[in-house]
Parts: C-alpha cells; structure tokens; sequence
C-alpha cells in the first residue's frame, strides 16, 4: 500500500514537469502579437522565406487561419515531451523492484540520464531548463531514498549534460 502511494507520487513529480514544458509549447492566437512575431521573422528571414511570411502576414491582418507564428522558436515538440515522459515512466515503473542494490540503481540511473541527455540535445538543450533540472533531480533523489540509497544526485552530476 505505501509503495503505492509512493509510486503515485513519483508520477505526480513527473506530471509536474511534464505540464512545464506543455505550457511553454501551448499556443494561443493573438492578432497583435502574431502580427509582432510574423513581422520579425520577416525582417529576419531569408529572402526566399519572405513571400510566405508576407502571405501569412496578410491572412493574420485579415482575420483569416494562419500558422502558428511562434512554432519557429519552439525548440522541441510534443514528440519530445512524450518521449520524456516514456523515459522517466519506464525508470519510474522498474523502480517498483524492491531488490535494488546500490550498483543496480546507480547503472538505472546512468541509463536513464544518458537518454535524457541524448533527448536533451537534440532539442537543442532547451527541453530541461534549469527549473525542471531542479525537479528532475528531485525526483530521482525521492527513487534513491523509496530504496534507502545514497548518492544517486552525484551520480545524476557526474553524467548530466543538462
């Protein structure tokens, strides 16, 4: 029943920066700040981009459906963050075993941050900002002590490139 109760919530820990990195992808139209960002991105932009950007320049001024224009600056996606999310839910789910030395979470635990590491780049290291760094530690400091282990932060430090 604890281990339930635990395993709850080491998944809440989880849900918690999975909504973070959510809300900095969630888009909600706004004509004047579209139009803002549109018109930077075209002064910015390549030559050969700018008569797209014009035409969705045009169609935002007109009230018309047009792209998102912030998906630009977007460093990662959906397909990320459910890819972390994959990560941290399988670690979290093999941490159930109650047979855990100290070797085995500690080689778990180099698994799951060389993964994350991977994830981390390729989303141009923007996907564990310095906030959920903090929580993502957390949380497998909260796995270490379900197991009564030490150390799994320096562990964490000593392979993390986030």
């Amino acid at each position: 029943m604890n281990t339930q109760r635990n395993l709850a919530e080491l998944k809440k820990k989880k849900d918690e920066i999975i909504a973070d990195m959510k809300a900095c992808i969630t888009y909600a139209p706004d004509q004047v700040n579209d139009l803002l960002c549109l018109m930077e991105r075209y002064i910015k932009a390549e030559t050969e981009e700018r008569q797209r950007l014009i035409g969705q320049i045009r169609r935002c001024m007109d009230g018309e459906i047009y792209d998102n224009p912030f998906e630009a600056y977007y460093c990662y996606s959906i397909d990320d963050i459910e890819r972390f999310d994959q990560i941290l839910s399988s670690f979290i789910n093999q941490s159930k075993g109650l047979g855990y030395r100290q070797l085995e979470l500690e080689t778990e635990v180099q698994q799951v941050v060389k993964q994350l590491n991977h994830l981390n780049a390729s989303c141009r290291d923007e996907l564990i900002d310095p906030y959920r760094r903090e929580k993502l530690i957390n949380l497998f400091e909260e796995v270490g002590k379900l197991r009564n282990i030490d150390g799994i932060k320096g562990t964490i430090n000593n392979q993390r490139t986030w």
